[in-house]
């Protein structure tokens, strides 16, 4: 999911203004915070379905498959605690750090995410000339965020009552595979599906935004995906504007 902070570097100024033409969507915690997520996340799910792997191919492997799956084992529930310790890095941030408390504020759902979603699929339909303006994050970025804190806390759960299963009845395993295999579909497809063309299969950014990397969204994206905060940077002079023919060159005033 793309998030943002609204930092600004010295980088992309343009030649003739000290106002920067980009800034700086992800900080350095965020980028950090992404990339654990990310990295645990393909192990979990290639660890977590090599379950539903046929046991007679298991089987033909000889000690070989043995091996693997002990090790599987091993590397799905480390990833697994990486995964919570990233999810408490996170929330220490949110608390602590003066930019996380901003991601949060900017996140909470408001009103005006209803009214976003009703004009939007106006839009789609042909109701509405234009899609809705969005400010720093849109309703779409604000429901995968809640649907990833809402996963990672059902899926940490129940991976937890699994590994400590001694303690508990049947009753409480049976039902917590069910709930751990079905987030997990869930989390997947949502990945594949919603984030992924979300953010880095869409027009204009295909094969892959590079915000995961650098931290860093130009004012053109911005303007396009963004347009109430870049509009907001713009008039408080932490931004330079863009020509009005919309190609992201800069605007400069004579």
């Amino acid at each position: 999911m793309d998030t943002s902070t609204p930092a600004y570097g010295e980088s992309g100024k343009t030649p003739n203004s000290d106002l920067p033409t980009e800034i700086i969507r992800l900080n350095c915690h965020e980028r950090i915070q992404h990339l654990l997520v990310f990295v645990t996340f393909i192990l979990l799910v290639i660890t977590g379905y090599m379950l539903k792997i046929p046991e007679r191919w298991i089987i033909g492997m000889g000690d070989w498959g043995e091996l693997v799956f002990a090790y599987r084992g091993l590397t799905h529930r480390i990833c697994g605690v990486a995964m919570i310790l990233t999810s408490l890095y996170h929330a220490a941030y949110l608390m602590v750090c003066k930019d996380g408390r901003a991601f949060l504020k900017d996140m909470i759902p408001t009103w005006q995410d209803a009214k976003d979603i009703v004009h939007n699929i106006g839009y789609y339909l042909g109701k509405r000339p234009e899609p809705p303006k969005f400010k720093r994050f849109d309703y779409r970025e604000k429901a995968e965020y809640l649907a990833l804190v809402a996963g990672t806390i059902i899926i940490s759960v129940t991976g937890i009552l699994l590994w400590s299963e001694n303690y508990w009845g049947k009753f409480v395993l049976d039902l917590s595979i069910l709930i751990h295999g079905m987030e997990a579909i869930l989390a997947t497809l949502a990945i594949i599906v919603w984030h992924f063309y979300a953010v880095h299969w869409k027009p204009g950014q295909f094969p892959m935004s590079r915000i995961w990397i650098d931290g860093k969204m130009s004012a053109h994206h911005l303007r396009a995906e963004h347009p109430l905060q870049y509009e907001e940077l713009v008039q408080a002079g932490k931004l330079a504007p863009l020509a009005e023919s919309g190609h992201g060159e800069p605007h400069h005033s004579r």
